[in-house]
């Protein structure tokens, strides 16, 4: 048995983002730390924007570049709540850290995933809750609220949906303002297992299409984008008629023009990798290339994509000219700030053991990646 960092020996397992495992009670709902520092624990490059005993991840920009949010977990909560909480740009203190969501009782568990805020300062977030110890949500949607604080937020999809034609969608990952008044995401299916009764729980997600949800009609159902199967990523283009994706198992980053469906091939990372996780802002693109990837059929899942992350990349879209960001461990999940010169990403650093060849016997080094990470700040060249 492989053990890791503290982080790690207290989380129950994480794949694509997903909530994992739901753990414990319930507290005060609303929290706001005093106003801090503003500078980093660590200025070297990358910065290290935090340092948490429990994973922090889903980090995206507010539309003026003013602060970074993401999903925070408080392992020290008796609740062990997903929280949404908001730094400096340039990191430091926290400014905001909201938990629970509602009064549900002293056996509920509440996670804000995936936040985004749009220009007018709408927050879309995938909320979960569920009973402590229990090995996934019992409660799952995606939500909007018109501003920062999620516990004023209205449910707009439920999870599960199912479209027509199509498997069951049981996840979203990955949602971003398209406009005002549509969001574009990842519709994925997930399946929660365990190897064996000692065993830790996996929650193992894989990507189905590319969906785009109109909020201005109400009750509408979410439209899956024809030819994004096993898709990996997606983000909104410079125009609100365009969608960048990415396919799982392919090099390749595309771009859909919504108004026509045509599909246009926009870079081929090619012997770099796989290509996923992408993100579009200021004329760059982002995206994680090659790394602990691979592609391969599930006997649940079907077709999916196995990733314990890989290299950022940042694309200048005017001159296609493609540069790697160096940084330690393996990166996931990028965003780029509105103007394009800074990325924040997960980052899940290496973990080395020391382990004995089963055929010769001999002493060999065993390599595996953390399961909960930190945020990276990156200045882009």
């Amino acid at each position: 048995m492989v053990t890791g960092s503290p982080k790690d020996l207290r989380l129950l397992a994480l794949a694509g983002g997903a909530l994992v495992a739901l753990a414990c009670g319930h507290t005060d709902p609303f929290s706001t730390p005093p106003y801090g520092t503003t500078q980093p624990f660590d200025a070297t490059p990358p910065v290290r924007l935090t340092l948490n005993q429990g994973a922090d991840r889903g980090a995206s920009w507010l539309p003026d570049g003013s602060g970074i949010i993401y999903s925070s977990q408080q392992i020290a909560r008796p609740d062990a709540d997903v929280c949404l909480a908001e730094l400096p740009p340039t990191g430091g203190s926290q400014r905001r850290l909201v938990c629970d969501l509602s009064r549900l009782g002293v056996d509920t568990t509440n996670a804000i995933e995936w936040p985004a805020v749009s220009t007018e300062g709408r927050l879309a977030f995938v909320k979960a809750s569920g009973a402590m110890r229990a090995s996934g949500p019992s409660r799952e949607a995606l939500s909007v609220a018109t501003g920062l604080d999620p516990s004023t937020a209205s449910d707009v999809q439920r999870i599960p949906y199912t479209v027509a034609g199509q498997p069951p969608y049981s996840a979203i990952l990955q949602p971003r303002w398209q406009r005002e008044a549509q969001l574009v995401f990842v519709g994925a299916a997930k399946d929660v297992r365990q190897a064996c009764s000692q065993c830790r729980v996996d929650t193992i997600v894989t990507g189905l299409r590319v969906a785009v949800l109109d909020l201005s009609s109400a009750g509408a159902a979410p439209v899956a984008l024809a030819g994004t199967d096993f898709a990996s990523g997606a983000t909104p283009g410079p125009s609100s008629d365009e969608v960048y994706f990415t396919l799982g198992g392919d090099t390749r980053v595309y771009r859909r023009v919504l108004s026509t469906g045509e599909t246009h091939l926009v870079h081929d990372f090619g012997a770099v990798g796989i290509a996923r996780d992408v993100h579009l802002a200021g004329g760059r693109l982002v995206a994680i290339v090659g790394g602990r990837v691979a592609f391969s059929d599930d006997p649940k899942l079907g077709p999916t994509q196995w990733d314990s992350g890989g290299v950022v990349h940042v694309l200048d879209l005017g001159s296609d000219a493609d540069v790697a960001l160096d940084g330690p461990g393996l990166f996931r999940r990028p965003a780029l700030a509105p103007t394009g010169d800074r990325v924040v990403a997960e980052g899940y650093p290496l973990i080395i053991q020391d382990g004995v060849d089963p055929v010769t016997g001999f002493p060999k080094k065993d390599t595996t990646v953390s399961r909960a990470g930190d945020l990276y700040l990156f200045t882009t060249p």
